[in-house]
């Protein structure tokens, strides 16, 4: 019997700039933080007390490794460090059109938007990641299916 998968729980990336990750994907996507982490000497993670931040965490010798940013239920940790072989290249979503627009307002200036339509939104973020972000219901097409492009044999 097959289960069907019903929702993305979460999706992991690396980032060389922790802290500016951080804030980069809390104001596009109005996502909270939950949870900042660093890896103590016994290899386990220990997470960051609510009330500190960056600087007192800088402050007490401590560079996080790990954090997660939480909306609605989606959650996106992110890892310090270089993208290893296999890293994500593009990440789809579905939200509703009010909230594209939202995502749409709050992406910096020079952000790099390949498509952006009332229906459909797709931009690289500075950590090389596409996004591409479409309403419920669009469901996933091949782009030769989408554009009419269809190899010849």
């Amino acid at each position: 019997m097959k289960v069907p998968v019903s929702s993305l729980r979460h999706i992991a990336l690396f980032v060389p700039n922790l802290r500016s990750a951080e804030h980069y994907y809390q104001s596009v996507f109005d996502m909270e933080l939950i949870g900042r982490e660093a890896e103590h000497s016994d290899g386990l993670w220990y997470t960051l007390p609510f009330d500190k931040g960056w600087d007192e965490a800088e402050a007490a010798g401590i560079e996080p490794g790990m954090l997660a940013l939480r909306r609605d239920e989606f959650v996106l940790a992110l890892f310090r460090g270089d993208a290893p072989p296999g890293q994500i290249y593009v990440i789809g979503l579905t939200m509703p059109t009010e909230e594209m627009a939202r995502v749409r307002a709050r992406l910096p200036e020079d952000t790099q938007v390949s498509e952006a339509a009332l229906d459909r939104l797709e931009f690289r973020d500075p950590y090389q990641i596409m996004w591409q972000i479409s309403v419920p219901g669009d469901e996933f097409r091949t782009a030769g299916d989408f554009a009419s492009r269809w190899l010849k044999l």
